[in-house]
């Protein structure tokens, strides 16, 4: 028996409109998602890739209820996020964390890190002084940090250790659901590998799903099980990550995977294609 989705977006839509050019013409209306649809299984590991503009940020924003779609549903733990006030949206922020793109930007300067990691305890008063400090140091030993990170301050850590600190205060509510955005597109590539195996363990230990957005073909292969390809704010294809790179049926799908550089196509000295499948 299938079990229910963990997270369930239908049909959903999201319009923004521009500014106004003259008195006379109102802002043209810019169609960021288009009728998008899709299911996540809980423990699944499920990628969204596409270009930059196809909708995957704008897609995260509406799952995150920082948004809310002009029509459609979305539902996390089989309760809706949309339409209901910030006030009766604590399931949803004690179910759901995020990891962003650049961790420097992400963490506040100004705070040690055993309080950026406690952060998101404080706000949902959970437990004590003690039980928190307890839970940080248990997080911060999880992504390979240990306990003598907590004192020091963001920028006294290179890239990749401040995105360990980034998965840590993620972790600390004890979430059901990781949301990474581009998680390991800000570092250096020696450092992605390591945060990638990071993100794979922590989410078999703390039996979390995953969903795991990137623009990079490569990474989303080594990380998730099933991948939704986005393009112009629709999902164009989504299956098993295996059976969806190795036979691709959409044309953008196509286009992409063929983008992807290989030591076989480089030594063959294969021709660049374009992102619609034309060579």
């Amino acid at each position: 028996m299938t079990p229910d989705p963990i997270l369930s977006v239908r049909d959903v839509h999201r319009d923004y409109r521009r500014p106004r050019t003259s008195l006379r013409r109102p802002g043209q209306v810019v169609h960021a998602l288009r009728g998008v649809s899709l299911d996540v299984s809980p423990g699944e590991k499920f990628g969204i890739v596409g270009e930059s503009g196809s909708g995957k940020s704008t897609l995260l924003r509406l799952i995150a209820g920082i948004e809310a779609p002009t029509s459609g549903a979305v539902e996390v733990l089989g309760q809706s996020v949309v339409g209901r006030p910030e006030r009766q949206l604590g399931f949803l922020r004690a179910s759901l964390q995020l990891v962003f793109q650049d961790p420097m930007s992400s963490l506040d300067p100004r705070m040690r890190v055993r309080d950026i990691v406690a952060e998101p305890l404080v706000a949902q008063r959970s437990g004590d002084r003690a039980w928190r400090a307890e839970r940080v140091h248990e997080v911060l030993t999880a992504v390979g940090l240990g306990a003598e990170a907590a004192d020091r301050y963001p920028h006294q850590f290179s890239g990749g250790q401040r995105q360990r600190i980034s998965l840590a205060r993620a972790l600390a509510p004890g979430p059901s659901i990781l949301v990474a955005d581009e998680p390991v597109s800000a570092l250096d590539v020696s450092l992605r590998a390591q945060v990638l195996n990071v993100i794979i363990d922590l989410v078999e230990t703390f039996d979390l799903t995953l969903v795991f957005v990137s623009h990079d073909l490569a990474v989303v292969r080594h990380v998730c099980d099933r991948v939704a390809v986005m393009h112009d704010g629709c999902v164009v294809e989504q299956g098993p990550t295996a059976e969806l790179y190795d036979a691709p049926k959409d044309r953008y799908t196509q286009g992409l995977v063929r983008a992807v550089p290989t030591l076989r196509r480089a030594l063959a000295g294969a021709t660049a294609h374009d992102l619609t499948g034309r060579s």
